[in-house]
């Protein structure tokens, strides 16, 4: 397939985003290569982006779906990535900006390379009003230009390096792990989704351009106290569901699994035991947790009863995690026992 041929399908959940959307499209159609199609997905809003899209869907490369109620991220992805008809395909928050070239650059890294799923890169960073900005939000400075398995989904164990709207991703890959994306996430749902897409053993490439912007601002997600246990319960979960749901499919994570799956319900155990001290445990993370690691053996378990059958574990890999921390000047959000030396 030429560069000049392949159909590029831009995914654009919203939720109570709309005074932003005019500036995504019009960074969209301001793209030096035009072969996209921009799904459009209201993700139960409570403002009107039927309104503030009314210019844009007189081109008939934009479309609008609308759903109630709101559904999440998780959930949004699905319904887009059923409906997309790209060979490629990339999904910038509602709030973000593309450089003009980022399609035709971001195709003239993925198409020569066929073993790839994703091209991605570092974000310039906005703020409310387009101006530049500063976050609290970890972004590596740079990565290899190609991450190969079993590296590539070892690296997303241990962090997720990849900003959502600076990436490209491959639809056939898509289309094979989409029927493993559930579960209702609400701060990692990309991170899951970029492990399963790790795990079908392609490549992830780094494009060293900047050229999407990335909008933080005081309502992100990403920035909310309330939400901080949630928070803190995803970035345990995710690697753990994530890597325990593509072992079913994939022999890459299956052999990880076997390796690293002990270790992956042993640190989410520890931060349901904080978690459990603030008041902000769930019992449905737990049974999650625990149907992850035991699979189809598992039954409804208690934390008291999983930290005494783990407790000799539980002790040895806070200490192996602790070692390895000093060694990594990246805090990861993962599991630090993997000590890639990209976080070195």
């Amino acid at each position: 397939m030429s560069l000049g041929s392949a159909v590029v399908s831009i995914l654009v959940p919203t939720y109570n985003a709309a005074r932003f959307l005019p500036h995504l499209c019009r960074s969209i159609q301001s793209q030096t290569y035009p072969h996209y199609e921009v799904l459009i997905g209201n993700d139960g809003s409570g403002d009107d982006p039927a309104a503030a899209l009314a210019p844009f869907l007189q081109d008939n490369r934009f479309r609008l779906l609308e759903w109630q109620p709101n559904r999440g991220l998780n959930q949004a992805w699905t319904v887009l990535c059923s409906a997309m008809r790209g060979d490629y395909w990339c999904s910038p928050g509602a709030d973000d900006l593309y450089h003009p070239t980022f399609l035709e650059q971001r195709l003239a890294v993925l198409e020569p390379n066929p073993g790839a799923f994703m091209a991605h890169g570092l974000p310039e960073l906005i703020d409310e009003t387009g101006a530049p900005a500063q976050s609290g939000l970890p972004l590596l400075p740079g990565l290899p230009a190609r991450l190969t398995p079993p590296r590539s989904l070892e690296v997303l164990l241990q962090h997720n390096i990849i900003n959502q709207p600076s990436a490209m991703l491959r639809t056939s890959l898509t289309r094979r792990v989409l029927p493993f994306f559930h579960w209702n996430w609400e701060f990692t749902p990309d991170w899951f989704f970029w492990i399963l897409h790790a795990a079908t053993g392609f490549d992830l490439l780094w494009d060293a351009r900047v050229l999407s912007q990335y909008r933080v601002h005081a309502s992100s997600l990403s920035f909310s106290p309330a939400k901080d246990h949630l928070r803190r319960a995803e970035v345990r979960l995710a690697p753990l569901v994530g890597l325990r749901t593509a072992a079913q499919y994939s022999q890459w994570a299956a052999v990880r699994w076997s390796r690293w799956g002990r270790t992956l319900y042993w640190r989410w155990l520890r931060q349901a035991v904080a978690l459990k001290a603030k008041g902000g445990l769930r019992d449905e993370w737990l049974q999650l947790a625990a149907h992850a690691y035991y699979g189809a053996r598992g039954r409804r378990v208690s934390l008291l009863c999983e930290l005494a059958k783990h407790a000799p574990g539980l002790v040895a890999a806070a200490g192996i995690h602790r070692q390895m921390q000093k060694r990594q000047s990246f805090t990861v959000s993962g599991l630090a026992q993997i000590d890639d030396p990209i976080f070195r």
